[in-house]
Order: structure tokens, then C-alpha cells, then sequence
């Protein structure tokens, strides 16, 4: 066969190759996908001039409010002077009725006392003056409708008098001391507790007392041992 009989088969097998799809297409290779940053960047803030003021304020409150309050000893004493001052200023003020509560009663029985012992010791002093019809302020302790030139009659009344006069001065002068007593023992427990305010009064401060067998004594009979209580303290 001459070259003239080939031609049709080469012309075949060119279209062939032409038509098939691995030709057709191009051989590119895909992009590669992008791949995810290992440490993204994270965005910054900048805190303005007013808000780092409000946040060192803030911990400043903060460090004085954590702060454990403790009373003084020399102001607590400068507050009790004015009756249950110093307990308020403890902040003991479940102790303010028992110290305003005493000083009111005090003064109570010195007011009644001291106006009984007046009347009293006005009576007397007329009743034992030189002339008792002119100064008759004996005159209330007697009955209704006595007359003034009567005194000699009321000889037994000077003694009642007597008794009256140095009964309420007594009781008067003891109600003036017993105030003033508690107005110094609020002085001195306000001062105390002032200053005992970080004594340890942990629950390993106790005392147990529990019975126990104690040996005996040389030379006593009845055993080596006896019976007995101990005391332990734990400090």
C-alpha cells in the first residue's frame, strides 16, 4: 500500500485524539486553599485617661474598706466623756441601754431624794427655829386645818422631822456617788475594751475541768490511786 492509502487512517486517528476529554482539558493543577493563621491577632484596646482614674479610685476603695477597723484606747477615753460615748464609739451599742438606762434611774432617785430632803429639812429648821408660828413650813406635815400658833403641840414632830431630814440627805448623797461610780465604770469600760479589742478570744483559749484518778500521797492508805477533778487549760 502506497502512502495515498494511509492518509484516511492518520486523518482518523488525529480527530480521535482531538475529541478525547484527557486532551481537551487542561492539565492545571487547583490553587492551594489558605490555610488559618496559628496565632490570630487579637484586637487592643487602650483605656482612655478618665477610665484608668475611675479604676485606681476603685482599688483604692477597695484597700480601705479590706482594712480591719480598730478603736483606740485615747479617743475611746475622749468619747466617754459624754455619758455612752465611748461605747458607741467601740461600736458596742447593745451596751448604751445599760449605761444611759443606770445614769437615768441615778438621776431619777438624786431629783426625788434631793426635793424630799429639802422638804423635809425646810420643816425642821422652822419647827426648830425661835419662832415656828412665823416660819411655818412645818406646817405640811401636819393635818389639815392646824393653826401655826399650835407648834407646841407637834413636839413629837421635830423627832419625824429629824428622822425625814437625815434619811433622804443620805439617800440623795448615795444616789450622787452611785452616778458618778457609773459614769466612771462606762469611762473605764469603753478605755478597757478599746484596748482589749484584738485580745485572742479564740475558741483555743478554754479551760476543761474533768474528774481524774490522781495518785495518792506516800504513806496514805485507801490505794495508789484516788479519785479527784483535774483542770486543763489550752492556751
Amino acid at each position: 500500500m502506497t502512502s495515498r492509502h494511509y492518509w484516511p487512517l492518520f486523518a482518523l486517528l488525529l480527530i480521535l485524539l482531538s475529541a478525547s476529554p484527557l486532551w481537551a482539558q487542561e492539565a492545571t493543577e487547583p490553587e492551594p486553599l489558605a490555610q488559618p493563621s496559628q496565632t490570630p491577632s487579637l484586637p487592643s484596646y487602650s483605656l482612655s485617661t478618665a477610665d484608668s482614674l475611675q479604676i485606681e479610685a476603685s482599688k483604692r476603695l477597695a484597700d480601705k474598706t479590706s482594712e480591719e477597723w480598730k478603736p483606740r484606747g485615747s479617743k475611746a477615753l475622749l468619747w466617754a466623756i459624754l455619758p455612752g460615748g465611748g461605747q458607741i464609739y467601740n461600736r458596742k451599742y447593745w451596751k448604751l441601754p445599760i449605761v444611759w438606762g443606770s445614769l437615768a434611774t441615778c438621776g431619777y432617785f438624786i431629783a426625788f431624794n434631793g426635793r424630799m430632803y429639802s422638804e423635809y429639812h425646810a420643816a425642821y429648821r422652822d419647827l426648830m427655829s425661835a419662832d415656828p408660828a412665823t416660819n411655818t413650813a412645818w406646817l405640811a406635815f401636819t393635818p389639815i386645818g392646824t393653826k401655826a400658833e399650835d407648834y407646841a403641840q407637834y413636839e413629837s414632830l421635830k423627832a419625824t422631822l429629824k428622822r425625814g431630814n437625815d434619811y433622804y440627805r443620805r439617800y440623795r448623797d448615795l444616789s450622787i456617788v452611785l452616778a458618778i461610780g457609773i459614769y466612771g465604770l462606762s469611762m473605764l469600760d469603753a478605755y478597757v475594751d478599746a484596748e482589749l479589742f484584738t485580745f485572742d478570744i479564740s475558741p483555743d483559749l478554754s479551760m476543761r475541768v474533768a474528774p481524774t484518778m490522781l495518785p495518792a500521797a506516800p504513806g496514805q492508805s485507801g490505794g495508789r490511786y484516788q479519785f479527784g477533778m483535774g483542770c486543763q487549760l489550752t492556751f
